[in-house]
C-alpha cells in the first residue's frame, strides 16, 4: 500500500490536534453550550495517543510507552463521550465513571508492565470505545427531536460506523493475533493499515459531525431569537409578519379560508401604574401561555404590540375564529394573577376578496378590536 502504518499514525496525529485546535475556536465563540471543551480534549488525548503509538515503532520494547498510548486511547473515546453527553444538555455525576476508568486503567498498565501481556491494551481500547461510544449513541437517539436533528443524526451514523470498526478490530487482535510487535499487533499489515485507514475517515466523520452540531445548534438558537420575543417566549412582530405575508399569499392563490384575532388586554397600563411593571410582564407572560395551550398546533401565535397578540387561524372561517375567539376570552377570565382579574377584547376578521393587502385586513382586525373596546371590553367583535 501507498500509505504504511506510521505514515497513516502521523496522519492521525495531526488531524487530531488540528480538530482540537478547531473546536478550541467554537469553544471560544459559542461558549454557552457545554461539552465543547471536553470533546476538544478528546482529540488531544487521540493526538498524543496516536503519537504513542507511532514511537512504538522507534521503542517496541518500551512497555511504559505501550501503556501510554493505550491509556491515552482510552480517554480520548472518555472525553468524545463525556463532550457529547454534556452538550446534549445530559446532567449527571461522571465521577464514579472516572473513577472506575482510571482503576481500569490502573490495572491493564500493571498487568502489562509486570506480566508483558500487551494484547490487554490492544483489546481494552477498542472494547472502551465500543462501550463509550455506545453510549453516546444512546444519548444521541435519546435527543433526536431538538432542532439540529440532521447534524445529530449524522454524528449517530458516524459513531457507529466507529463502533463497526472496532468490532471488527477486536474480532482480528483475537483471530490473526501477532507474536511480537505492539504498533501492528495483527499479522497481516495490509489488516493494520486499513484499520488505521478506517479511524482516519470515521474519526473525521465524528469530528465534523460534532463541529455540525455545534454550528446547527448555534444557527438554531440565534434564528428563534430573532424570531421569538423574549418575555413572552411566543413569536415576536416580525416572525408573525412574516406568517401573515405566508397566509395571505396562499389566500390569494388558492383562495382557502384564513382568519385574524386581534386581541388586547384590558386595562393593562394601570395594572403596570398600579402594581409594577414587573407584574405587568407576568400577566403578559401568563395570557401569552394561556391563549398557546387553547389554540392549535397549525395556529400562530404572536405578540404584535406592547399588550396586543394576534392570532392567524388557517382553515378558518369567520364563525370558526369567532369560537376560538370566545374560548380565548372566556379561558383568560378565569385566570388571575395575585389576585388581579384579566380580561381581554378581541377583533375578529376573515380573509376576503376585499382585502387587497394583508395590512389592510390586519387594519380591520384592529377596527374590530376597538369596536369591542367600545362595546365595553371582555368581548368578542367581529368584522362583517
Amino acid at each position: 500500500m501507498l500509505l504504511d502504518f506510521k505514515t497513516l499514525s502521523l496522519m492521525i496525529v495531526i488531524s487530531s490536534f488540528l480538530y482540537a485546535i478547531t473546536i478550541a475556536f467554537f469553544n471560544s465563540q459559542a461558549n454557552q453550550y457545554k461539552g465543547i471543551s471536553l470533546y476538544m480534549w478528546g482529540a488531544v488525548c487521540a493526538a498524543i495517543g496516536f503519537f504513542a503509538t507511532t514511537l512504538c515503532f522507534l521503542f517496541p520494547d518500551n512497555l511504559v510507552l505501550r501503556c501510554g498510548a493505550g491509556d491515552f486511547l482510552i480517554l480520548a473515546c472518555y472525553f468524545y463521550y463525556l463532550g457529547i453527553a454534556r452538550f446534549l444538555e445530559f446532567d449527571f455525576n461522571s465521577r464514579w465513571l472516572f473513577g472506575f476508568l482510571v482503576l481500569s486503567i490502573a490495572t491493564i498498565n500493571y498487568i502489562v508492565i509486570f506480566h508483558c501481556i500487551s494484547i490487554i491494551v490492544i483489546l481494552f481500547v477498542p472494547i472502551y470505545g465500543i462501550i463509550f461510544y455506545g453510549i453516546a449513541c444512546y444519548f444521541l437517539w435519546q435527543r433526536r427531536h431538538v432542532n439540529f436533528s440532521s447534524s445529530l443524526y449524522f454524528m449517530l451514523f458516524s459513531l457507529i460506523f466507529i463502533i463497526l470498526v472496532f468490532v471488527v478490530r477486536c474480532y482480528m487482535v483475537i483471530v490473526y493475533p501477532a507474536t511480537s510487535s505492539y504498533s501492528c499487533p495483527i499479522q497481516s499489515q495490509s489488516i493494520n493499515n486499513g484499520f488505521l485507514l478506517a479511524i482516519f475517515i470515521s474519526g473525521y466523520l465524528r469530528n465534523v459531525g460534532f463541529i455540525m452540531m455545534v454550528s446547527q445548534r448555534l444557527y438554531q438558537d440565534l434564528r428563534e431569537a430573532a424570531l421569538c420575543d423574549f418575555l413572552t417566549q411566543i413569536y415576536n412582530r416580525r416572525a408573525t409578519q412574516q406568517f401573515l405575508d405566508q397566509q395571505f399569499n396562499q389566500f390569494q392563490r388558492y383562495k382557502t379560508a384564513c382568519s385574524l384575532i386581534l386581541l388586547d388586554i384590558d386595562h393593562f397600563k394601570r395594572v403596570n401604574d398600579t402594581y409594577g411593571h414587573e407584574t405587568g410582564d407576568k400577566i403578559l407572560q401568563m395570557v401569552a401561555h394561556t391563549l398557546k395551550s387553547q389554540l392549535r398546533k397549525t395556529d400562530i401565535l404572536g405578540r404584535w404590540g406592547g399588550e396586543e397578540f394576534l392570532c392567524i387561524l388557517p382553515n378558518t372561517s369567520l364563525e370558526e375564529a369567532k369560537e376560538v375567539a370566545e374560548k380565548l376570552r372566556r379561558e383568560i377570565a378565569k385566570n388571575d394573577l395575585d389576585n388581579i382579574t384579566c380580561t381581554i377584547s378581541l377583533g375578529v376578521k376573515m380573509l376576503d376578496h376585499n382585502d387587497h393587502t394583508i395590512d389592510e385586513a390586519v387594519k380591520r382586525a384592529d377596527d374590530a378590536l376597538y369596536n369591542a373596546k367600545d362595546s365595553g371590553r371582555n368581548c368578542v367583535v367581529t368584522f362583517t
